[in-house]
């Protein structure tokens, strides 16, 4: 899949579909009043696990029933209950009883999160990350970098041909702090190691005031492209 381009995010193919409401409590986004529904997170999930196939997401026994989450897809934001909840990973289309990867995840009432499904199939992990529901400033956005390459460590994200990151040396499985940038147009970020190397590109962007971004690393160093394997910059809004 190409990457997402912020202005389509909301049109994903990956947005909640009818069977993964009734699953769960329901959809739901930032401007939630989530005061209504005690013992209540929300959650998203990304699939950053490159060259594995399409994927099928459960809690505890609430399989979410998307047909369609391929890497770099983004399941939006979802209500979940509170609490040690179990996920599985399943291969899509795949028995229930044939979870690829699961592990026991703890979710606090009114928080925000995002679970990246990172490395291979048979060495899956689910990271997760508290999102923040700060609002960006006038004429502004927030962003954070998150690493999710396996082999790729101490990344730093740069934009354009400047010479300063604007995110430093996050490590792999971790997302940098939230910070303000200001909203412009024809953004282009790029990657690179401790080295210095250029590593990836994503292509030119808008950043839209008042929006929160997470621009998030996945692939391999060593990958190849033949087998989707290589890495890769993509994006999302929250």
């Amino acid at each position: 899949m190409n990457a997402i381009k912020f202005f389509n995010l909301i049109f994903s193919k990956n947005l909640l579909t009818l069977s993964l409401l009734a699953v769960v409590l329901a959809s739901c986004s930032k401007s939630d009043d989530y005061q209504n529904l005690p013992d209540a997170a929300a959650v998203a999930i990304i699939h950053a696990s490159a060259g594995t196939p399409a994927l099928d997401v459960a809690l505890d026994n609430n399989r979410l029933g998307v047909n369609y989450f391929d890497y770099t897809d983004r399941i939006e934001y979802f209500r979940a209950y509170t609490g040690n909840r179990m996920l599985k990973v399943y291969n899509a289309g795949a028995s229930t009883a044939n979870p690829i990867f699961s592990k026991s995840l703890n979710f606090d009432v009114n928080k925000y999160y995002s679970v990246f499904l990172v490395d291979t199939a048979s060495k899956m992990d689910a990271v997760l990350i508290r999102d923040s529901t700060r609002s960006a400033g006038a004429d502004s956005v927030r962003i954070r970098f998150a690493n999710m390459s396996p082999d790729a460590a101490g990344l730093s994200l740069y934009v354009g041909d400047n010479t300063t990151p604007i995110a430093s040396n996050i490590p792999y499985k971790t997302a940098g702090n939230f910070f303000s940038y200001k909203a412009e147009t024809g953004v282009v970020f790029k990657v690179k190691n401790a080295a210095g190397t250029l590593l990836a590109t994503y292509e030119p962007v808008n950043l839209r005031w008042g929006n929160i971004y997470t621009i998030w690393c996945g692939g391999y160093v060593g990958g190849s492209d033949a087998a989707g394997t290589r890495i890769k910059l993509d994006a999302f809004a929250h």
